[in-house]
């Protein structure tokens, strides 16, 4: 009778954790990829609509209106106007928006004329 040598081919122990780690950390990095994604676009959405309140709070306040807040991104932006939004007749009065959203906030100043 004749003897066959088999080879088996296949991954050892060592080449098989090699594998799992490098698996392990590319799925980390990737993982830090998307987290910080994640929060630098919650940032950009809370920044545009600190923005927009502020924003439309100086509109209200041409058109004669005041408005307290806005909702945004799932956000409730809290409106602060200062100033005078209805100067006198032929007089022009400068007025500041503040907009916060939890512990932020930004203003934008501008002025309203009435002629």
């Amino acid at each position: 009778m004749e003897t066959v040598d088999v080879k088996v081919k296949g991954f050892t122990l060592i080449e098989a954790l090699i594998a799992i780690l490098i698996t392990a950390i590319l799925a980390g990095i990737i993982t830090g990829f998307f987290t910080s994604f994640t929060f630098k676009t919650v940032d950009r959405i809370t920044l545009s609509c600190l923005i927009e309140g502020a924003s439309s709070g100086i509109s209200a306040c041409k058109g004669g209106r005041i408005i307290n807040f806005i909702d945004c991104g799932g956000h409730r932006v809290q409106i602060e106007i200062n100033g005078n939004c209805n100067p006198p007749s032929g007089n022009c009065s400068e007025i500041t928006a503040t907009a916060k959203i939890k512990g932020l906030s930004f203003s934008l100043t501008d002025k309203v004329c009435n002629f």
